[in-house]
């Protein structure tokens, strides 16, 4: 009996693209439409990175409640916006060099414990499965009953990821990997990068103890678990909330976009037109507006901001889809 053979879906070029009704010409883009721009990147990778230092300088030198309070939300935040740099490295987007993909991507992915290559491994399949039984994502978030406040919070501060990169760090430190990592290299990557988080977490908590000094609590525990964690459900919610991931095999309507305001477009680095990161991942991150530009009037999913999307949420407006394997749950 054939077994059947994945194809190969970690790479960049000529990747498999999930489907779209009608004739497909994503395979004709001009070439000027994937050139990268690595200054770019570091340039907002930077700007991420100054941001933290200033507040970690600020709660060492002044640790006091406010300077505490205001720099929890600082830190949330920046964490949050570095999963999704993180995310931009994972496509290999930032840089031309893979190995600066890597380095780049498994920092942006530290405040959070989010690692780079199992994020890799499972986002690259959710692009190219998006609208068919297979499709399922990295993040485990839960999404239903959203239409309450209560609800709202339970989904927002669901810490069930946690339990995942618990779990993932002790097979890891076993030697094993999650048996839904197939490849022999890829599970190499993975295990290694959960083995860095358990020694950084270990020397955090160590130094926390002997120091007899919260400082670690107040500029990485609290941030990342008290705002970091709401703030990239919010960030990645209104991607597909309410919309068929599993059986309509159409991106341009399975996928949503939101008209973002300056702001909202710079902390999500693009994920407001995330109907044209879908149509083709293969674009950079800083030329998806472009594509976006090219597919505009096709796209049939559209939030006029993310307010109005969270609004309509709430109200219950727009709905779960409650598929038995919706694309949020690993």
């Amino acid at each position: 009996m054939s077994q059947t053979v994945e194809p190969d879906l970690d790479g960049t070029t000529n990747v498999l693209l999930a489907p779209v009704r009608g004739t497909d010409e994503r395979r004709k883009l001009p070439k000027s439409m994937f050139v990268k721009r690595p200054s770019v990147f570091t340039a907002k990778f930077v700007v991420a990175v100054v941001a933290v230092a200033a507040a970690w300088t600020a709660v060492a030198l002044e640790p006091v409640w406010w300077v505490i309070a205001i720099t929890v939300v600082v830190n949330g935040l920046m964490y949050a916006h570095l999963v999704e740099l993180q995310h931009e490295c994972l496509h290999e987007h930032a840089y031309n060099r893979r190995s600066l993909n890597r380095l780049m991507g498994f920092l942006a992915g530290v405040p959070m414990l989010t690692s780079y290559w199992h994020y890799k491994h499972d986002h690259l399949r959710h692009h190219a499965y998006l609208g068919t039984p297979q499709n399922q994502e990295f993040f485990n978030y839960r999404f239903q009953g959203l239409g309450s406040l209560p609800g709202f919070l339970r989904g927002a501060y669901h810490l069930g990821r946690y339990d995942d990169v618990a779990r993932d760090t002790g097979r890891s430190l076993l030697g094993r990997t999650d048996p839904g990592i197939t490849k022999t290299l890829a599970a190499k990557k993975i295990r290694t990068e959960y083995q860095l988080f358990a020694v950084l977490v270990a020397a955090a908590v160590v130094y926390s103890v002997v120091a007899r000094d919260l400082y670690l609590v107040w500029v990485w525990v609290l941030p990342t678990l008290l705002v970091a964690e709401p703030t990239h459900f919010l960030i990645e919610m209104p991607e597909h909330y309410g919309l068929n991931t599993q059986t309509d095999p159409d991106v341009l309507s399975n996928t949503r976009t939101i008209e973002a305001g300056r702001f909202a477009k710079w902390f999500t680095n693009g994920n407001d037109v995330h109907t044209a990161h879908h149509f083709h991942q293969g674009v950079p991150m800083v030329n998806v507006r472009a594509l976006h530009r090219v597919i505009e009037d096709r796209v049939e999913t559209v939030a006029p901001s993310y307010w109005s999307f969270y609004r309509d949420v709430f109200t219950g407006r727009i709905t779960y889809q409650d598929n038995s394997e919706n694309c949020m749950t690993r």
